[in-house]
């Protein structure tokens, strides 16, 4: 016997994906914070910046 299932939608977790991202970062930013000093959380997140829009600007073509 052969019992077919039907394929369901699956489930979208982009939303709980970014926020769990964004805590990872802001998680990792204070991590750097504690360690080396706030100057180098905005290096950091200057740098990160840069890259987004770098890729961005890259897949635009």
């Amino acid at each position: 016997m052969s019992h077919r299932h039907s394929i369901d939608r699956v489930e979208d977790y982009t939303a709980a994906f970014l926020t769990t991202f964004g805590v990872f970062l802001f998680m990792a930013f204070w991590m750097i914070a504690a360690a080396l000093g706030y100057v180098w959380v905005a290096i950091a997140a200057y740098t990160l910046d840069l890259s987004f829009k770098w890729i961005g600007r890259a897949r635009d073509g």
